[in-house]
């Protein structure tokens, strides 16, 4: 049985749409609909229906039920909350579903949805990184993850140098200058087969002295740390069994921080993300240094860097919305 063959109630024009949601919901209820997708349809066109009401302070009526808002609704998802594709498009098909249920119980004249497209997959850039808040929620699984420690030295590590995941994975010991008011990374065989060299900054030097310290049974300051990394040797991360941290347990790891963070970090985000975020946030601080920002990341073509000063679809989005031509902004 299909919604449009059930007999429609008793139509009652005064209705607001979140009484007529409820409605809906029953008779989603009845029909082939599984109850998880109930569940997740009905919460999506209430999030809608949340989302008008705070940004036009008045009761929601259906005559908010329009092309241009539908449309500010996903533009509000995919560049504000920065959701997940398969997120966003789950929320598009309910507000389709339920717009074309309206229609064919005759509380809409047209279907405002008939024109209301998905996201393509390709909706940002691959290389846009972390939000500032998105980096403190990784941060803040990897500080109650399992292993505390070597986690956030870990994201620290891509985070603050950009390193790729191998490379960080491939580290030992004899390949970082420890310093209390310096460091650097011999990143010994880069893509390529390229050596090049990456300073630590303090995040990373306190994060790395946080690691050691319960294993050698030191204080966990950078002080301390470097008077001992001289006297360090071997693989620098180790799984629990004391083996040495693969490249593909570190990408578990990473994957495992984002479904632990949920929504507030993008559930394709990956040990990728954070080098790319890096990119961004140095070019952020320091604009037109491509030439730096390539050495550090060992591109051997500064046409690949060059990619990191491009404005991303969220920045394009915010300078286009706040245009003077933009009567609504």
């Amino acid at each position: 049985m299909t919604i449009s063959s059930i007999t429609p109630l008793h139509r009652q024009p005064d209705r607001t749409p979140h009484e007529l949601v409820v409605v809906w919901q029953v008779q989603l209820q009845e029909s082939d609909y599984a109850a998880g997708t109930t569940k997740k349809y009905v919460q999506a066109v209430t999030g809608f229906l949340a989302w008008y009401e705070h940004a036009w302070p008045e009761q929601v009526t259906l005559d908010a039920l329009t092309p241009i808002s539908l449309v500010g609704y996903r533009n509000h998802l995919q560049h504000e909350q920065r959701l997940a594709t398969t997120t966003i498009n789950l929320r598009i098909n309910a507000l389709r579903a339920w717009c074309a249920w309206l229609c064919e119980e005759g509380y809409l004249s047209t279907n405002p949805a008939a024109r209301f497209h998905l996201v393509e997959h390709q909706h940002t850039s691959k290389r846009e990184g972390l939000t500032p808040a998105q980096i403190h929620a990784f941060l803040h699984e990897a500080q109650r993850s399992r292993h505390p420690e070597r986690n956030t030295a870990i994201v620290q590590l891509l985070l603050q140098t950009g390193l790729r995941v191998d490379e960080c994975a491939q580290l030992r010991y004899e390949d970082i200058t420890y310093g209390e008011r310096s460091g650097m990374i011999l990143v010994r065989a880069g893509k390529g087969n390229k050596a090049r060299e990456v300073p630590l900054n303090a995040s990373v030097r306190q994060a790395l002295a946080d690691y050691i310290a319960p294993r050698l049974g030191i204080a966990p300051t950078v002080k301390a740390a470097a008077a001992t990394w001289v006297s360090l040797n071997g693989p620098l991360w180790h799984s629990q069994k004391g083996e040495k941290l693969s490249t593909a347990a570190i990408q578990r790891m990473i994957g495992e921080l984002v479904r632990q963070a949920g929504s507030r970090v993008p559930e394709e985000a990956s040990a990728h993300t954070l080098r790319h975020t890096f990119a961004r946030n140095y070019l952020s601080q320091y604009p037109g240094d491509i030439v730096g920002l390539a050495a550090i990341l060992g591109h051997s073509s500064l046409d690949t860097t060059r990619l990191y000063g491009e404005p991303t679809v969220s920045q394009l989005a915010q300078r286009m919305e706040h245009m003077d031509s933009n009567a609504y902004h």
